[in-house]
């Protein structure tokens, strides 16, 4: 998720705060808080920017959600703005957009990996004082803990997503081969089922240089047991576990089970190809199930399982999962914030998160609905297994964390084309780690 904008980040904190104060009719934080606080009893129109939400049964989930909202708040309307689609545009646009003071939109979904950023260029509202007692009680800590940044809260949950291996059982049955429980296993059934000629690819995954391969990375140096930053935030990434997990990802491509291709390949692509029938298993984000199991887009539909990821052989851990979703955030030069907040926890309470459960092809962020009917009756195997899952978070408690993550992607992706030595990737990554968090990186 590169910026490439250097001036964004030097300058996005005192223009955003030019922009907080002047288009709040001069107001100071204290005073914004307290508009956000009250209850809305005026009218108002409220602009929603929000990216398609993957849907089981065709609604779009963006509008049912609205709709339920203004049936229990009639003297509010929201309008939706749509999002781009992929995180990268997304946060270029909105961080733009909000970094010259405008007051819409008041709502905003953003990827788990903004706050930091976000909040150090006051570019959304501090909510910690907006939510009530016990409120993180109900969310993952993993959600917490990504959404706060020097003690502030500036996000609000509104939906998870998690990583899962997606697997071709049709294909496994035929060879008489189980679900693998390590990579290394995964690497040889692979080959068996591609020398057979039932599949083009053996593992298909994302080493783009963007985002996609970051959150990959991550996954892999924690399947290792091996550390990015230290408690402190100082970079500690190195030694053999680390290696082993570089190591890895040259042998995906080195050994042919993934093709090289995979160097330019975001979370489509990789679906794309799987659900057209070329591929044996896939790393992806837990929406992939609800595309995958669809007729209408998939030619392999009725014959995919998913399951947790596996680990290396001799380590003990498996089912590791980035913690990804997406939350909402609050625009702090809206114009109608006590709304704006309020249609915030609304998209966090049950009734949405029900209804995510119930109609939309991603992970609800309340925990108690991943156990209550609507997930049930939806036998969407990612959310019912989402509580196996080990969340691990990307590093990004750092306002700088476009650079950390690019210092993490590039290097990665230059060891699975096969230019870089796991070894030598590892050295870059940490040495651009360190250039980045002391913000000096582009």
């Amino acid at each position: 998720m590169s910026l490439h904008r250097r001036t964004l980040l030097a300058g996005a904190m005192s223009a955003a705060a030019a922009g907080l104060l002047s288009g709040c009719g001069g107001a100071d934080l204290d005073d914004l808080l307290e508009q956000a606080a009250a209850a809305p009893t005026k009218p108002a129109r409220l602009t929603w920017w929000v990216s398609e939400i993957p849907s089981r049964r065709g609604a779009v989930v963006a509008d049912e959600i609205i709709r339920a909202f203004e049936r229990s708040h009639p003297r509010i309307q929201v309008s939706k703005i749509n999002a781009l689609s992929t995180s990268d545009g997304n946060r270029s646009a909105i961080a733009t957009q909000l970094a010259g003071g405008s007051p819409q939109p008041d709502v905003y979904l953003g990827d788990t990996t903004w706050p930091a950023q976000f909040g150090h260029s006051s570019l959304a509202l501090p909510v910690e004082t907006l939510l009530p007692d016990g409120f993180w009680d109900a969310y993952p800590a993993a959600l917490r803990n990504g959404s706060t940044y020097r003690g502030r809260t500036y996000a609000v949950p509104f939906f998870t997503d998690s990583t899962y291996l997606f697997y071709r059982k049709d294909l496994l049955a035929k060879h008489g081969l189980r679900v693998p429980r390590s990579w290394e296993e995964l690497l040889r059934t692979s080959r068996t089922v591609q020398r057979a000629g039932d599949t083009e690819a053996g593992f298909l995954w994302q080493a783009a240089v963007t985002e996609s391969l970051t959150a990959n990375v991550t996954e892999f140096l924690a399947d290792a047991g091996a550390a990015v930053l230290d408690g402190r935030g100082k970079a500690v990434l190195g030694g053999a576990a680390a290696e082993r997990a570089f190591s890895l990802m040259a042998e995906f491509t080195s050994s042919g089970v993934t093709p090289r291709t995979v160097a330019t390949y975001q979370e489509s692509d990789a679906q794309d190809a799987f659900v057209s029938g070329r591929g044996l298993f896939l790393r992806n984000w837990s929406y992939a199930w609800v595309n995958a199991s669809t007729p209408e887009v998939s030619r392999v539909a009725g014959k995919v399982g998913a399951t947790l990821r596996p680990g290396f052989e001799g380590t003990g851990r498996s089912g590791v999962s980035c913690a990804g979703g997406w939350s909402n955030f609050v625009n702090p030069s809206s114009r109608a914030l006590s709304a704006a907040m309020e249609f915030a926890r609304f998209c966090a309470g049950d009734e949405v998160q029900r209804l995510l459960a119930r109609e939309a092809g991603v992970v609800p962020a309340m925990t108690s609905v991943l156990d209550g009917r609507e997930a049930r009756a939806a036998g969407d195997p990612t959310v019912l297994r989402a509580a196996d899952l080990r969340l691990v978070a990307r590093p990004v408690q750092t306002p700088y964390y476009p650079q950390v993550s690019k210092a993490l992607y590039t290097p990665a992706n230059a060891v699975v084309r096969g230019t870089l030595s796991p070894a030598a990737g590892v050295r870059a990554a940490r040495d651009g780690l360190r250039t980045a968090l002391e913000g000096k990186a582009l």
